[in-house]
């Protein structure tokens, strides 16, 4: 089993966009949270590759709108 390197960092975060991200993700701390938005805007990176990657191939829509043309 592998565990994720951790390191401390300090930044100067908008407290309301914390706040907003809390509650959205439900998380219980800061920290928490951030790391919930890390992991979606991980996740919707991946997702945009793959729906680019199959473009044009087939009978894929991108109804979601999430792919530039």
């Amino acid at each position: 089993m592998t565990t994720a390197l951790k390191v401390r960092k300090q930044f100067i975060l908008d407290l309301e966009k914390i706040k907003s991200v809390r509650e959205i993700t439900k998380a219980k701390t800061d920290t928490e949270a951030i790391n919930k938005a890390l992991n979606i805007v991980i996740a919707n990176s991946k997702i945009k590759r793959m729906f680019s990657s199959i473009k044009g191939k087939g009978n894929v829509k991108d109804v979601y709108g999430r792919i530039s043309r």
